[in-house]
């Protein structure tokens, strides 16, 4: 693909965000009623493609709890939690709470406190690590301190791994090299100048994805990071090739049911469009408008 011409000495590629989309439908329409929004990473399965974080605030324990209850991941802040009460007795409590409640549960950490933090919440049975930052890579590389590397990281943890986030197509092969079950997409530092619009970011992962099930035959998830909050935005991500999405589960559990809003129009999108299942629906075709 030609490259739009910056000057004289420098090309660049045109991206798109969600915004930039929309999705054609096919030539059946499925009644709404018969779509299946349930997706599976490692050995657990949700009813909802949707990842619930502390955004606006902190998620607590209750938070965490009703989002399983919902149907979607609820993912907690293990460096909030340490902050609170920098105790593994306390953290376990904590996780015994939320896990009481027959839901599933991942706890978030930065690549810089992970081998601190990570230890502690496997040995309180979390069910799922998050080690995520707004720029993250499978191997830091620092000339003044030791950094981790994701990859001997990662492989020496006895629960799935989510890692996250990145933007092109070379940094989520690399994450996904790492072992992780599951790679968080999507990168926006305009402070700093850096970033890619997310539509173009998943497309770019999920040809890394393709790449990594070629080379190991291991399927590794896309979880979508960024300006989602609608179904019509859930939808669009899906279609594009990401597996799930990473939401502020305030979204999901307002008491002004724009959750049920957000669920209801995912599963519209895809009944108008013919799909059935969240597979399927990648496979969607889609327009630059």
């Amino acid at each position: 693909m030609a490259g739009i011409e910056i000057g004289k000495s420098k090309l660049a590629r045109r991206a798109y965000g969600l915004n930039d989309l929309m999705i054609v439908p096919t030539r059946r329409t499925r009644d709404a009623t018969d779509v299946d929004l349930s997706w599976k990473i490692d050995a657990y399965g949700f009813d909802l493609p949707l990842v619930g974080a502390g955004i606006d605030r902190v998620l607590s324990t209750d938070d965490a709890i009703a989002m399983g209850e919902r149907g979607g991941l609820g993912m907690i802040d293990l460096e909030a939690l340490w902050a609170e009460s920098p105790d593994p007795g306390a953290l376990r409590e904590q996780i015994a709470k939320i896990k009481s409640a027959g839901v599933r549960l991942a706890a978030s950490v930065s690549p810089g406190r992970a081998v601190e933090l990570v230890p502690h919440a496997v040995a309180a049975e979390v069910d799922i690590v998050v080690i995520q930052s707004q720029v993250i890579s499978a191997e830091r590389v620092s000339a003044t301190s030791e950094a981790v590397n994701l990859k001997t990281f990662i492989r020496s943890l006895d629960v799935p791994v989510i890692a996250g986030g990145c933007a092109s197509r070379a940094a989520a092969l690399h994450l996904m090299r790492t072992g992780a079950a599951a790679v968080i997409v999507g990168v926006e530092r305009t402070d700093l100048g850096i970033g890619a619009p997310l539509a173009t970011a998943i497309a770019d992962a999920r040809a890394a994805r393709v790449r990594h099930l070629d080379e190991t035959g291991v399927y590794c998830h896309l979880i979508a990071r960024g300006a989602i909050s609608t179904g019509a935005d859930v939808a669009k991500a899906i279609a594009v090739g990401a597996d799930a999405v990473l939401i502020d589960a305030s979204v999901l559990l307002a008491d002004d049911h724009d959750g049920d809003e957000l669920i209801g129009n995912l599963r519209e999108a895809m009944a108008a469009c013919g799909y059935t299942d969240l597979k399927s629906f990648q496979r969607a075709e889609v327009v630059v408008i």
